[in-house]
């Protein structure tokens, strides 16, 4: 395992995914290139990128570069950025649509934004990049919702339910918010911190919370993500549920904290604890074994003829007392390359595979 420092502010790196075609790392001399994104960051300064020199050893020769963006009039709207994915020549952000570790939740955390592999590489050379937002104000929180009803999951303790649902509800009653009314009682605090597209376009979701009662991770299909762009009108919808079966248990439950695909419906993600021990996270209060579950790296594969369901999957990779494993990415030879947080800086590390 190689590591890397990189040096990028604020330090709260989450997710990697691949970005450019051979011809675009070629004209710049790079043989590898990710885009991550830092959560601490509005959604306009959360983009970073990357890159290795072509022909250097995987343990040298990487350059971080942050790609300043333009977001238009959702500019300083937005925050919390955990989760990217690309597809068809454009990079997709999404929003953890979850709130501060002791609630409420907040619309500033409920979007999805997209920009062009074209605009980040014209970023580099000076200017900003151009980002498109669309700001969910929860309706994506409303739609996961509704596609978990049926889904068997881990029950919200009373201190969540108060943080996070009652609280967000009062909130938008008391300030007449847009959103008033998107949030339900029974409900369930949205936490994303994975993507990735299927072959056919759709966007899976994948959650650090909630998880089911068993203790099992879960991933969401978002149907619609091009409309969303097209139509400033148009509702997220929600479809698939898929569930990790292998993974996490009642004693530590384990959740989504990285997608990435190779091609296909064949998928590798970093699961991990609901959140942080030590950070008086809410989660955590009402249940303490959220905090127990290891990072490792699996990859499953989703059936193509199946309307969601319970998938196995294998171990990659053990991280052992690694925690804050953000993001996987595996290049073109094979090799798995992860973001991780650490005290004061971001890691990038590569499993060489043989």
């Amino acid at each position: 395992m190689h590591e890397t420092d990189l040096h990028l502010e604020p330090n709260e790196a989450s997710d990697l995914c691949r970005v450019f075609e051979p011809d675009v790392l070629a004209r710049h001399g790079w043989d590898r290139a990710f885009i991550t994104v830092l959560d601490e960051a509005v959604a306009e300064d959360a983009l970073a990128i990357l890159v290795h020199a072509a022909g250097e050893p995987l343990d040298e020769a990487w350059e971080a570069m942050r790609v300043p963006a333009d977001a238009g009039a959702s500019a300083g709207k937005t925050e919390d950025a955990e989760a990217c994915a690309s597809r068809n020549g454009f990079v997709y952000v999404v929003g953890s649509q979850f709130g501060k570790k002791a609630g409420p939740l907040n619309a500033k955390r409920s979007w999805i934004a997209r920009v062009s592999e074209a605009s980040i590489e014209s970023a580099l050379a000076g200017g900003r990049a151009d980002l498109e937002v669309v700001r969910f104000r929860f309706v994506l929180h409303r739609a996961i919702n509704d596609a978990l009803a049926d889904v068997g999951v881990l029950a919200l303790g009373p201190l969540g339910r108060q943080a996070y649902v009652e609280a967000t509800i009062a909130k938008g009653a008391r300030d007449a918010k847009r959103w008033a009314g998107r949030i339900q009682p029974t409900d369930h605090p949205i936490n994303i911190e994975a993507a990735e597209f299927r072959p056919d376009g759709r966007l899976l979701l994948g959650l650090r919370y909630p998880v089911t009662a068993d203790g099992h991770p879960i991933l969401v299909e978002l149907e619609n993500v091009d409309e969303l762009f097209a139509d400033p009108n148009a509702v997220p919808r929600c479809g698939n549920v898929w569930v990790l079966g292998d993974v996490g248990s009642v004693e530590a439950p384990a959740g989504f904290r990285a997608l990435d695909t190779t091609g296909g419906d064949s998928f590798d993600a970093v699961i991990g604890d609901l959140d942080a021990s030590g950070k008086s996270a809410t989660v955590l209060a009402d249940h303490p074994e959220g905090a127990l579950a290891a990072s490792e790296h699996v990859r499953f594969e989703l059936p193509q003829d199946s309307n969601g369901g319970v998938v196995g999957s294998k171990v990659v990779h053990h991280f052992g007392d690694i925690r804050r494993v953000e993001g996987v990415s595996v290049d073109h030879e094979g090799h798995a390359h992860y973001v991780i947080d650490e005290e004061g800086h971001v890691a990038l590390r590569t499993l060489v595979s043989d």
